[in-house]
């Protein structure tokens, strides 16, 4: 019998299965998207964080609400509020202000409208008295206005000349400055800018109540700029100017194009009355040098007068040597009844201050009847001095036309939000 002790002993022991090994790309994958998701996550945080930021109430920066107060200064405010004036078309101003050489009373109120390339139109009132008109262009202002107007103003002793022609009106003889000059739209841009006045004298005041809603006011040395809440494109629009010791309180609106294109038809209409208008300096006088009364043939008399300019400002004034258009127009009358007069009797002429000129005059009647030797004769000369020569008047007519093409070509003025 065979010994078989391979069928009988046990066998040896299986091994386990080997455990599987991890992809070393797979982990990589894994790691990359935890930090793409991380990464999200944190991209989805900073966004609504910067939502929340530009859209709360007050946080609205490019609205220019209480946020974008706190990351600006005065100085960056009034610049922005600088900028939105500088291309305005034209800009319409109410308000009060101080007159040089009125006594006591009220200051005046005024109501004008001010275009970019500095052509103005309005009116200037003291309290209960009546209105003055206003037309300014290229530098000069010109009033006109009854005698109770002028006399308000204290003009008492010429109140009756003044009222007969249009003034025109130079810088110091009411106000400090020319009207339209400080008040064009980049003059006012200047001003707001306030480029002299350091940092430290800049100050930001209380919010007051101008119209129907609020303004807060800059002071830039001594003017103070009073800017809106409301605002276009981040800047704040000038609701309020106060000039130096309060010599002019002025509210501002910015005008729609109707407006604009309003104005720029009446001012064209209104600048024929600075034609004949007069110059308060000039002081124009006569001296008859013969009065015949009766002493001349008996179909013709010659009457002579002498007229002399004198300038009432200060001799020291570019103005005080230049010539003075002066009209001059002769009334003669015989036994009663006006007489022709030759083309002589009247025109106009340039004389410097300080200079005379002698004009005459030969009036020629009718045939005196029989027996009679000689006619009665009387004669009066009326002078007028023009602040403009034709040639000026005519010069300033096509400024306006040309003002006018600029302010249509200027952008549509901005619209407050």
């Amino acid at each position: 019998m065979t010994d078989d002790s391979s069928s009988l002993s046990p066998g040896p022991t299986p091994s386990p299965a080997p455990s599987p090994v991890q992809d070393p790309d797979a982990r990589r994958r894994s790691r990359r998207r935890a930090l793409l998701l991380a990464l999200l996550l944190l991209l989805l945080i900073v966004a609504g964080l910067l939502l929340w930021i530009f859209n709360v109430p007050g946080g609205d920066r490019g609205a220019g609400g209480a946020g974008d107060d706190r990351n600006s200064s005065p100085r960056a405010d009034l610049a922005r509020a600088a900028a939105l004036l500088r291309d305005a078309p034209a800009l319409h101003y109410t308000g009060t202000m101080s007159v040089k050489g009125t006594q006591g009373g009220e200051d005046a109120r005024v109501d004008l409208v001010v275009s970019n390339p500095a052509d103005a139109l309005g009116t200037l009132r003291k309290p209960d008295s009546p209105a003055l008109d206003y037309v300014g262009i290229d530098g000069k202002s010109f009033l006109r206005g009854k005698t109770e107007a002028w006399r308000s103003l204290g003009m008492a002793e010429k109140s009756k000349v003044l009222a007969e022609e249009p003034s025109m009106v130079q810088p110091g003889m009411f106000f400090s400055q020319d009207l339209a000059t400080t008040l064009a739209p980049p003059a006012l841009a200047k001003t707001v800018l306030a480029q002299d006045v350091p940092d430290e004298k800049i100050t930001v005041g209380k919010p007051v109540t101008v119209g129907d809603h609020t303004c807060t006011p800059i002071h830039a040395g001594d003017t103070t700029v009073c800017l809106s809440d409301e605002r276009v494109d981040g800047a704040r629009f000038v609701d309020r100017i106060t000039f130096p010791r309060e010599s002019a309180v002025l509210d501002i609106k910015a005008m729609s194009r109707q407006e604009v294109e309003r104005f720029s038809t009446d001012f064209r209409s209104k600048l024929p009355l600075i034609r004949d208008s007069v110059d308060p300096r000039i002081d124009v006088t006569l001296q008859i040098l013969r009065d015949y009364k009766g002493e001349c043939a008996p179909t013709a008399c010659l009457f002579t007068a002498r007229v002399t300019v004198t300038y009432l400002g200060s001799t020291s004034d570019p103005d005080a040597s230049k010539a003075v258009p002066v009209t001059y127009s002769w009334a003669i009358d015989r036994d009663g009844t006006r007489v022709e007069l030759d083309p002589e009797c009247s025109g106009a002429l340039l004389i410097k201050p300080g200079e005379s000129e002698d004009l005459s005059c030969t009036a020629t009647g009718p045939p005196v009847g029989s027996g009679a030797n000689r006619g009665q004769y009387h004669g009066k000369i009326h002078t007028s001095d023009r602040a403009l020569t034709p040639k000026e008047y005519e010069r300033l007519v096509r400024l306006a036309a040309d003002n006018s093409e600029k302010i249509a070509a200027l952008p549509d003025p901005p619209t407050l939000r």
